[in-house]
């Protein structure tokens, strides 16, 4: 009895010890992920979150960087005037990290890593089904999917929990033809399962 006792209380002080703040996970990223935005300038950018100042700072590109949330496991980071960030903590020892560059239709790269930033496979199980309308025709439709390549990813972790937006963009197209395409392959909100979003 002295021995479980004794080995839960180890564990549970391990577990603690162990337990990173989506704060220091901010500070701690490596430089290679915002290369124009050092250590320094991260912790700064949190100090400014607690204090309830204005997150801003400038990075070495002269570009305005802001925190635009920070939760206790997530995060919205504008890195520029074109370039957004998102980490989320997803579970005790996963992380989330969505890079979204806007020139001008937005593209999105999602990683996940361990809390000591070390890589983790990354599984997205999306699916692109084009359906075709019950009141458009066949000609329509067909003209409408042709136009629907190239298209772009855009992805959003959630505030509230663990689940992912996904969107398609489409760069050369109007604003009138995406929209239309728009109707054929609608967005959808994946959720995380412990090792993937499906």
């Amino acid at each position: 009895m002295k021995k479980t006792l004794t080995l839960t209380c180890l564990l549970a002080c391990w577990l603690c010890a162990s337990a990173q703040s989506l704060r220091e996970v901010w500070i701690d990223m490596p430089d290679s992920i915002t290369p124009y935005l050092t250590k320094s300038q991260r912790t700064e950018l949190a100090d400014y979150v607690d204090m309830r100042a204005e997150p801003v700072v400038k990075n070495a590109l002269g570009d305005t960087v802001r925190i635009e949330r920070m939760t206790g496991n997530y995060l919205l980071v504008k890195l520029s005037r074109s370039s957004l960030l998102e980490v989320k903590l997803l579970d005790n020892n996963t992380l989330a990290l969505v890079q979204t560059w806007k020139a001008p239709a937005a593209e999105s790269k999602l990683r996940l890593f361990d809390l000591h930033w070390q890589g983790k496979v990354t599984v997205v199980a999306c699916k692109e089904d084009i359906v075709k309308p019950d009141t458009m025709s066949d000609e329509e439709f067909s003209d409408l999917k042709s136009l629907m390549v190239p298209r772009m990813k855009e992805y959003h972790l959630s505030v509230d929990d663990n689940s992912l937006s996904v969107s398609w963009n489409y760069p050369l197209l109007s604003k009138k033809e995406a929209r239309l395409v728009e109707t054929l392959l609608k967005p959808q909100m994946l959720n995380w399962t412990g090792k993937d979003f499906r």
